[in-house]
């Protein structure tokens, strides 16, 4: 399946825009000093830290905006309901011999609502897809990721059903998956389409455009690095001032180095013995 976008350049262009102005939003920020850093390490990890985490709902604007210009009737952060009985074969053991049928929707019987970013209906090509969108810098949470999958799984069951009785009545097959950009948020391979999977997946050149976007944002990091990092140079400049106290003198045992402690610690020298060990006693004695 190949879609035709409409309005790729004022997409691009818009998406661009809003990477730059994510980018200065991070920076001008008033974050928290850490106090594992310096104030001005905090302020940098800070900023470059946000501007990551703003990265990800660009992400998602741009697949939703890409596929909106191919034609498919597209709906944002939304959630979507799920019967009970589809809920229980995504987790039972019979959902791998199952996975790609459909579960009747019924109204009266929904379990649970799960939570989309994006909903995308091709009616032309009778598909639609629901995805949860991941950034994906680091392992997901392995309860938040095990329910995730849970609902996923069950949302493929019964969303062509639930989709023919909003009024999409061409919709024959439905799909839901984790988009997971940087490939480590650690979903099943069944469910996750990485970057490699975008384009060919929906039939359309979504990567450039999220690529550019991202060029975008790293070029204005970029351009405020240095000014970022000025402050960081000048504080590595300074010496950083010992705040340990001397190290406390402790007393040796007698015996070993007992000289040397003697000396340390004022204490008298025993008199050096003259003569013979017994030479203090009378002559009387000694003859006794």
């Amino acid at each position: 399946m190949t879609m035709r976008r409409q309005g790729a350049t004022e997409i691009d262009d818009s998406l661009n825009k809003a990477a730059r102005e994510a980018v200065k939003a991070a920076i001008e920020a008033d974050h928290a000093v850490d106090p594992l850093f310096r104030p001005e390490v905090s302020r940098l990890v800070s900023a470059y830290a946000s501007a990551a985490k703003r990265h990800g709902p660009l992400i998602e604007r741009a697949i939703g905006d890409c596929l909106e210009s191919a034609g498919c009737t597209v709906f944002r952060n939304l959630g979507v309901p799920v019967t009970q009985g589809a809920l229980e074969l995504a987790e039972s053991h019979e959902y791998a011999m199952t996975a790609t049928r459909q579960i009747r929707f019924v109204d009266g019987k929904i379990a649970r609502y799960v939570d989309i970013d994006i909903l995308a209906i091709d009616e032309e090509h009778e598909v639609a897809w629901a995805l949860s969108i991941k950034r994906g810098g680091g392992a997901t949470e392995t309860k938040k990721r095990r329910a995730i999958e849970r609902d996923l799984m069950a949302l493929r069951l019964n969303l062509a059903s639930y989709l023919r009785q909003q009024g999409y009545s061409r919709v024959t097959t439905a799909h839901a998956f984790v988009v997971d950009y940087l490939g480590s948020a650690g979903f099943s391979k069944a469910i996750t389409l990485t970057r490699e999977k975008i384009d060919a997946t929906f039939g359309l050149p979504i990567m450039a455009s999220i690529d550019a976007m991202t060029q975008a944002m790293k070029a204005a990091l970029d351009a405020e690095l240095a000014r970022l990092l000025a402050p960081v140079v000048r504080g590595m400049e300074k010496p950083a001032l010992s705040t340990r106290a001397d190290p406390l003198v402790r007393p040796t045992p007698f015996g070993l180095h007992a000289h040397s402690r003697r000396r340390r610690e004022g204490v008298p020298e025993k008199p050096l013995m003259t003569g013979r060990p017994f030479d203090s006693l009378s002559t009387e004695e000694s003859e006794q």
